[in-house]
């Protein structure tokens, strides 16, 4: 990392040289071919998957014998595979549509679900303690007693705070709640957290769970769907199919086919052993698989065990580092007194504790005078010394909407002045930020990284020269050259 101090692991984490080289060996000393074919090269690329796929789901901590993995481009496809089979299935409902609720803090992935579900026929859960009250009985909600699906994340991309594990299992031991099905987005989560506490026990863990392994590896560019087998038969009645997916198809004399997925949902096979062997997945993964992602795959899980050892140790490296953000960025004021940064998040006191704080601060930063610096500008003069992070919406509308303290009208008024997502967005509306700076750690991250990162906001906003006046983009104005870089590339 000889380019600058790197500070978006939320968005992909860093590839290691070794990962790289051994991927390149492989793919230079054997040939691999499409798994759909019967030749050699293509058993060996059917044979690499399924040991790929198993040592995936042994690296989560899920047993394969009652889970099945569905390899996708990335936690978004995954999301939308579990949406459109609902849209499917409810269409033999007599509504013509399923209920979908999802937690404010999801992505906006996850809230795009909703327009899938029907015209009324979802609901936004505005805090943790309206989901209680609806999987305790105290707090009903119309239309889930039929198909419905609940949507949630492990951790918040936006604040990094990490949400109960539990609610998954709480719902499937609800009877009025007994067709209504849970969907986890755990992409921010599994970057830097076991996984084994969501899977550890069946009865308890989701009925599907959504990870990007490019978070957790740096690459491959691949992700996945971790499928509760005892409710996979859900995902097996969609509509759609793929090449690779069926047994059967017929294209002239009638239109029929028979799904591998639904294949294997109404059989005891197991689906180790080979490309017919009756897993979920082979009804799920539409075309041809990404082979040479899946054979990167297993090298990056190799290479990532000899480095680190375990995510536990990730885990405690990465909380602690995150405790020393978070108390650099709050300990920094002006000469007044004024806080430099308002940071975002539940309880201070949750930095720390793995159960309910990522390696995530998301934070603004303040003029002397107590008025909001652009995030923009924070980000563009981070960039500039050697220093990457992540500003904006971060895809998390409701968790923006929560954090800023915004009430619906200013959220219209923001659309109306023209503010919209993007780095180009409007970054302060009648004095109010429209977004945040996010920090984000990752297994490779140092306390080095993190102090000069603090120093860099001291140096910068606190030592260096900042007017908080009229330039012609509406930003504020600053005097650079009192402006020193905390990194150097040179």
């Amino acid at each position: 990392m000889s380019t600058g101090i790197y500070l978006d692991h939320s968005g992909t984490t860093i590839y290691s040289r070794s990962l790289v080289d051994r991927f390149a060996y492989k793919m230079s000393t054997g040939l691999y071919g499409n798994p759909h074919s019967a030749n050699q090269p293509a058993k060996i690329s059917g044979d690499m998957v399924d040991s790929v796929r198993a040592k995936a789901l042994h690296f989560l901590g899920a047993d394969p014998a009652h889970f099945d993995l569905v390899f996708v481009s990335n936690a978004t496809a995954a999301i939308k595979l579990v949406a459109d089979s609902f849209r499917d299935l409810a269409e033999q409902t007599r509504s013509g549509q399923f209920w979908y609720g999802y937690h404010r803090d999801c992505h906006t992935s996850l809230v795009g679900v909703r327009e899938l579900s029907g015209q009324g026929s979802h609901k936004c859960f505005e805090s943790d303690a309206e989901v209680e009250a609806w999987l305790d009985g105290r707090h009903r909600t119309e239309g889930t007693a039929g198909l419905g699906l609940f949507g949630y994340p492990g951790q918040s991309n936006l604040t990094g705070r990490r949400l109960p594990l539990n609610w998954s299992g709480r719902l499937r031991g609800e009877k009025r709640l007994r067709n209504t099905y849970s969907l986890l987005d755990a992409a921010a989560l599994a970057m830097t957290s076991p996984m084994k506490r969501a899977f550890e026990d069946p009865e308890m863990a989701p009925d599907f769970t959504c990870v990007s392994f490019y978070k957790v590896f740096g690459f491959p560019d691949l992700g996945g769907l971790v499928v509760r087998r005892d409710s996979g038969h859900i995902l097996a009645l969609r509509r759609y199919f793929g090449g690779g997916t069926v047994s059967m198809v017929s294209a002239i004399g009638g239109a029929w086919h028979v799904s591998k997925g639904l294949e294997a949902a109404t059989s005891a096979q197991s689906s180790e052993g080979g490309e017919h062997a009756g897993g979920l997945h082979e009804g799920l993964e539409d075309g041809t698989l990404p082979f040479h992602s899946i054979l990167a795959l297993g090298e990056a899980i190799d290479v990532h065990r000899e480095l680190y050892g375990s995510m536990e140790n990730i885990s405690l490296h990465t909380t602690r580092l995150a405790r020393r953000l978070f108390e650099g960025i709050s300990s920094l004021r002006y000469a007044n007194g004024q806080p430099l940064c308002k940071v975002y998040c539940g309880d201070p006191e949750e930095f720390g504790d793995a159960t309910k704080q990522g390696a995530t601060v998301a934070f603004n930063v303040f003029c002397e005078d107590g008025s909001y610096l652009p995030y923009s500008t924070v980000e563009q003069m981070a960039n500039e010394g050697g220093i990457y992070v992540r500003s904006g919406g971060i895809c998390n509308p409701g968790g923006i909407f929560e954090s800023l303290g915004y009430e619906p009208w200013q959220l219209k008024r923001a659309r109306s002045a023209g503010h919209h997502c993007g780095s180009d967005g409007l970054s302060i509306i009648n004095e109010l930020p429209t977004g945040v700076v996010r920090a984000s750690l990752g297994a490779m991250s140092t306390n080095q990284e993190v102090d000069t990162f603090v120093s860099f906001l001291r140096s910068a906003f606190i030592e260096g020269r900042l007017h908080h006046g009229a330039s012609a983009s509406g930003e504020p104005e600053m005097d650079r050259g009192a402006i020193q870089p905390a990194y150097s590339t040179g």
